[in-house]
């Protein structure tokens, strides 16, 4: 595999993750890059014992944890800006003739995406990895380099806090 086959399969997942953890898109851009360089330079040591996507992910999660302490960063970091939101909405079916489903619709995800940021991180991720990527709860496990139960607990925990506050 090319790097260019390799960056265009996985840069819009690695990219929406780098983007919830990191404070602002030019450091996700920044975090990106890095983790491209990390990924292409261990690909020869890729044994294939896990899934291609796991073992990008567990690269990805790893530096963004790595940054995140060395920036001395281990609270939310607020990711629903406006502008999310809007990147967001632009992703939905136009509901048109009808701009009251549209607000309401925005309104409801901005919400969603403000009780997101709120989580601590480990909850948001194993959300974000579950719900906005898709992977499997074992993949989940591998990449944070944990036990499937604590990933089922931590998400079942998290949807539970969620509906406490989207309500």
């Amino acid at each position: 595999m090319d790097f260019e086959e390799l960056y265009q399969r996985f840069r819009q997942p690695v990219w929406r993750l780098a983007r919830r953890l990191a404070g602002s898109e030019e450091e996700a851009f920044d975090l990106c890059q890095e983790i491209f360089l990390r990924v292409w330079r261990g690909l020869p040591g890729f044994r294939g014992e896990a899934q291609l996507s796991t073992w990008v992910f567990q690269i990805a999660w790893n530096h963004l944890r790595a940054h995140r302490k060395r920036q001395g960063r281990r609270g939310a970091v607020p990711v629903a800006a406006a502008g999310d939101a809007r990147v967001l909405l632009e992703q939905l079916p136009d509901p048109r003739p009808d701009p009251e489903r549209g607000a309401a619709a925005a309104e409801a995800l901005a919400l969603v995406a403000a009780a997101l940021a709120r989580l601590p991180e480990h909850f948001r991720v194993v959300v974000w990895l579950r719900d906005g990527e898709g992977l499997s709860y074992e993949q989940i496990a591998t990449v944070l380099g944990v036990p499937v139960g604590t990933v089922r607990s931590r998400l079942a925990r998290a949807r539970a806090l969620l509906r406490t506050v989207v309500g």
